[in-house]
């Protein structure tokens, strides 16, 4: 099951992306550029959003182009473009705005909502030979220091609303990324972590909740109120913030075989 095509998805929920999502660790970054030989090369950032990775790899790279469906998106990430940068309205589903080749194609936290197997073999006519696809994530570890995270994470998921395809990715018939990559011709695969914390007030983290397509604004309507209570009630042990969590940020790599 594929995830219906929404290009206005997080449309409404791009400040609350923009001042709440972690930002990827810069070391984790510099990482994926040594190792994928971008240096000087050209990126992919599919999927962008307000352009956390395309700023990000900039530097390191001959040009960056990010696409996203999302038009609120695209003008979030034109504010902070560099000279090497571009942004354009486009999806998975449009890659003939791409110019081949490309040495890497990073995709941060939106893997998921694409026809994944048709992404790869459409990436697999743009991607140079040696190069590569990085898919990237993070979130608090399992650690007893994140257990506030927990409690408050248990807050949202208790007000979201699981349309069809959500409930099938939480369950045992979701096909990790992993196994779709293996049946690609990008079936060479490793990955690396880097860990880092973050600092939450209140305000970011209600902004967080926001910015999930389960617990949107829209969705979750006039519980707002009574989320933001159940929120500080859970909080109240904790103390009264900025509160940290230790996250793990990780890079899945995928390429050809040799």
């Amino acid at each position: 099951m594929d995830a219906p095509f929404e290009p206005a998805r997080f449309d409404a929920e791009v400040a609350h992306y923009v001042a709440a999502r972690t930002q990827y660790a810069p070391d984790l970054i510099n990482w994926i550029a040594h190792d994928t030989q971008t240096l000087g090369r050209c990126v992919l950032d599919l999927g962008c959003g307000p352009g956390f990775i395309a700023h990000a790899i900039a530097p390191m790279a001959a040009d960056v182009l990010g696409l996203d469906p999302s038009p609120n998106m695209i003008a979030a990430a034109r504010l902070k473009a560099a000279p090497n940068t571009r942004f354009e309205v486009g999806s998975s589903e449009e890659l003939s705005k791409v110019d081949a080749p490309v040495q890497l194609v990073t995709i941060g936290r939106a893997f998921h909502w694409m026809n994944r197997p048709q992404t790869l073999r459409d990436l697999d006519v743009l991607v140079a030979r040696n190069g590569a696809i990085a898919l990237l994530n993070d979130g608090p570890t399992d650690i007893p220091t994140n257990t506030w995270w927990k409690e408050v994470n248990a807050v949202a998921k208790s007000f979201a609303v699981i349309d069809a395809f959500n409930a099938h990715r939480m369950s045992h018939n979701w096909v990790p990324h992993e196994e779709v990559l293996f049946a690609s011709a990008f079936s060479k695969m490793r990955s690396v972590s880097v860990y880092k914390t973050h600092q939450w007030t209140f305000e970011r983290l209600i902004q967080h909740t926001l910015s999930r397509s389960a617990t949107t604004e829209a969705l979750i309507g006039d519980r707002l109120e009574e989320m933001e209570a159940k929120t500080r009630d859970v909080l109240m042990p904790y103390g009264p913030g900025p509160w940290t969590t230790l996250n793990r940020h990780t890079a899945l790599i995928a390429q050809r075989p040799v």
